[in-house]
């Protein structure tokens, strides 16, 4: 992710979203500047946005909600960067973005199971990633992945409270054996509801992207 040595700026960006197309509407009216030697952590938020703590290579920046978009397999929701960078995540995982060095443009999933079902089995189940990748383009990269409870994790660029605290889970690529790092994901279960709190994915072996919804709380 470019993280500006300088400064970054939220400018005010309107966006215009069709409800028909099951996308709620969301203005970032965010003008905000701060030098990226300032501690993000204690930044003041606006509390009419939606904040993600994002960690790349040592760097870590906030990203505001643009949009959810309802699907059959849960919303997707989009995250923008102050540079222009976009995550979108569904259910926790990383499912695209944009304006990275290397970018996952379209990750889909198959016999994917639950958060639920995968925590509270103690056997490893697998399952399908196939994606596209620029630049560069490649696209249909299939992988099988095996996901499996882990304990808590002491490396992990959680903030705010205790790894210890969440379930851990970890998602390995089995179909190869130069696959990249295993992902991770930090679960806490509320009002019957299992969620990421958590996440981190490599994208390359050098290029590990965290994400945390902020301010941090359970």
């Amino acid at each position: 992710m470019r993280f500006s040595s300088v400064r970054w700026v939220f400018y005010g960006v309107g966006l215009t979203l069709l409800a028909a197309c099951g996308h709620t509407p969301v203005t970032l009216t965010l003008a905000q500047a701060f030098d990226s030697g300032q501690n993000i952590d204690q930044h003041p938020l606006n509390p009419q946005l939606d904040y993600l703590r994002v960690s790349l290579n040592g760097r870590v920046a906030l990203m505001v909600l643009g949009y959810r978009e309802q699907t059959q397999q849960g919303p997707v929701e989009t995250w923008y960067s102050s540079q222009g960078e976009v995550l979108k995540l569904q259910n926790g995982r990383m499912v695209s973005t944009v304006g990275l060095a290397l970018d996952w443009r379209d990750v889909r999933y198959q016999n994917l199971p639950t958060w639920l079902e995968a925590s509270t089995n103690s056997q490893q189940q697998v399952f399908v990633r196939v994606r596209d990748q620029m630049p560069s383009y490649r696209f249909g990269i299939t992988e099988q992945i095996a996901i499996f409870p882990i304990a808590a994790p002491k490396d992990a660029k959680l903030a705010g409270f205790s790894a210890t605290q969440l379930r851990w889970l970890e998602e390995k690529v089995v179909s190869s054996p130069h696959g990249l790092a295993s992902a991770r994901f930090g679960l806490h279960t509320h009002a019957g509801v299992t969620q990421v709190i958590y996440g981190e994915q490599c994208l390359t072996e050098s290029m590990c992207i965290a994400w945390q919804k902020w301010p941090a709380r359970l």
